[in-house]
């Protein structure tokens, strides 16, 4: 009898490490991490997690339509607390896809690039402010419709969310948030180019747009956005630029940035970057700020290591200096 068991034991167990073995083909993890140290050389040095970032989703084998991906992600800016951003599930049938769950919404050209391609150690601060809920947990809870050509000469989507970030639920929201964007991408020999524009409407209530009004104000009503963006790609240098604009109630935040990078026997890359950003606060100093980097990649991006000069340009000279030193390691 008890050798009964035992076999019986046996062949669960085989059983259920198969089953194991055959899920785990129809889904893939991955991850990254970016650790950083700062300072201006005078009062202000420190040492911080910028984010470590781990994922899952579906492989093809997971289902010929259907895919999903949820991810979360750990920082020093949010007192290291666990937090988590994506969980998406697409429908694709064709040339057309559709989104539903949390994730971004599609808007702007550096939004829909990962952190870990950007060659600066931040998004623009325009980008950051004037996004959908860019303020707000960048993320929002809805659907997406997604269409592209068959050359991807044409790459457009639609999406109707919440419309008040993921940083907290309300329960009794009033209102929503329309977003739109289109791009055009034209390959001609060996370069690229990009250009493409983002609209967003949202019936805003009751909502604390932080680094675009001030912290007192309880924002209700029209908020409409728009952005045009461009990339040039070729060989080994790149340049991309957008800019931004908010109307919120007919008080206007926008912004803007050039950004290039220009790439020396492929493991090192020059980059500069030039951004303004003016919000709706009138104690901030708007005047422009400027990435200078030098950046070396070990393995592409997957292991990389970021010099960055950040400062501000006011009256001519250099104010609000930070340097620093990044490293960034893909986990596979």
């Amino acid at each position: 009898m008890k050798k009964i068991i035992y076999i019986l034991l046996i062949l669960h167990s085989v059983s259920s490490f198969a089953q194991e073995k055959q899920n785990l083909t129809k889904a893939d993890w991955n991850g990254y991490t970016q650790l950083r140290v700062s300072s201006n050389f005078d009062d202000n040095t420190s040492f911080m997690l910028r984010r470590m970032k781990l994922w899952v989703k579906s492989t093809p084998e997971f289902s010929e339509n259907w895919s999903y991906k949820i991810q979360a992600t750990i920082t020093s800016l949010l007192q290291e607390k666990f937090f988590f951003q994506d969980a998406k599930v697409t429908y694709k049938i064709g040339l057309v896809s559709f989104d539903f769950g949390q994730f971004i919404p599609a808007y702007s050209l550096q939004w829909s690039q990962p952190d870990w391609k950007i060659p600066t150690i931040e998004r623009a601060m325009a980008i950051n402010g004037i996004t959908p809920n860019g303020t707000l947990g960048v993320r929002d809870i809805g659907s997406q419709a997604n269409f592209h050509s068959k050359n991807k000469l044409i790459e457009t989507s639609m999406g109707i969310f919440n419309g008040y970030g993921i940083k907290e639920y309300q329960f009794n929201n009033k209102g929503y948030m329309l977003t739109h964007k289109t791009a055009l991408n034209f390959n001609i020999n060996d370069q690229k180019i990009k250009i493409g524009y983002s609209l967003q409407y949202r019936n805003a209530d009751n909502l604390q747009i932080k680094h675009v009004l001030p912290d007192t104000v309880l924002f209700s009503g029209n908020d409409f956005r728009y952005n045009i963006f461009a990339l040039y790609q070729y060989k080994f240098i790149s340049f991309q630029a957008e800019y931004l604009n908010a109307n919120l109630e007919n008080q206007i935040s926008d912004g803007y940035y050039f950004l290039t990078a220009i790439n020396i026997k492929q493991k090192i890359q020059i980059v500069l970057s030039y951004e303004k950003y003016n919000d709706l606060i009138t104690e901030t100093n708007n005047d422009p700020y400027v990435h200078f980097g030098y950046n070396f990649l070990f393995n592409k991006q997957k292991l990389m290591l970021f010099f960055d000069n950040f400062f501000q340009l006011t009256g001519g000279e250099i104010v609000n200096y930070m340097a620093s030193i990044q490293l960034q390691i893909y986990f596979k």
